[in-house]
């Protein structure tokens, strides 16, 4: 069954990319994406991908993935699935230290 109103549906669970500004990333979920180098954000388009699988990824991922952030941002996906969805992602808070 195709996942619906997904967005990155060209993505798979940690799959690792790397950003048009030269930083590697772990996708985790849609609004989850880990900087391999700390800090915070999200990735600069276009996306290139490095591994999925822990392993080197098929021409077909790597293209995919490559048409898939052609144009475009991590903002305007977000933006497109809340017009299709009616819906926003939670809000993440940060953990405190005590």
């Amino acid at each position: 069954m195709d996942l619906v109103f997904r967005p990155y549906a060209f993505l798979h669970p940690d799959d690792e990319l790397a950003d048009a500004a030269g930083r590697a990333w772990r996708f985790v979920a849609p609004w989850d994406w880990r900087p391999f180098n700390g800090g915070t954000g999200a990735p600069a388009w276009p996306l290139t991908l490095l591994y999925r699988d822990g392993a080197e990824p098929t021409a077909a991922s790597i293209n995919a993935v490559a048409q898939a952030t052609s144009t475009g941002s991590h903002a305007e996906q977000l933006a497109q699935w809340q017009r299709l969805t009616g819906a926003h992602p939670p809000e993440r808070t940060q953990p405190t230290s005590g």
